[in-house]
């Protein structure tokens, strides 16, 4: 496995804050899966639920500040800073962040670090 240099307590808080969002919006005992996927160029690390999924319509707007995918009066709000928050950390490491998700089948929230040269 490669090796990426980063802030580990901006980088521990993305994870958790992925890992959250999902225990939130998936239902009891639903699987979620933790990869880290490595390129030639970048290590991935994603957080996979097998939730309720997420609209296409807000898909693009969930690192927006402040933005919520409107509830369903199933699932607690939080501020709409989460993903914002952890959008700036990645980034702030040269890093990207992403969404993949699909109604009815779950979703998927990643980063990608370039890797080391040492």
């Amino acid at each position: 496995m490669s090796k990426v240099f980063v802030d580990v307590e901006k980088t521990t808080w993305v994870l958790i804050n992925f890992l959250s969002n999902s225990l939130r919006y998936s239902a009891e005992k639903f699987r979620i899966v933790i990869e880290v996927k490595e390129s030639r160029e970048r290590v991935g690390f994603l957080v996979i639920d097998f939730g309720k999924g997420i609209e296409k319509q807000y898909q693009t707007r969930l690192v927006d500040r402040y933005f919520q995918v409107p509830a369903d009066g199933k699932n607690k709000s939080g501020t709409g800073l989460g993903l914002a928050i952890s959008k700036d950390f990645i980034e702030a490491q040269n890093g990207e962040i992403f969404v993949e998700s699909e109604l009815g089948i779950g979703s998927e929230f990643g980063f990608k670090l370039l890797k080391s040269d040492s």
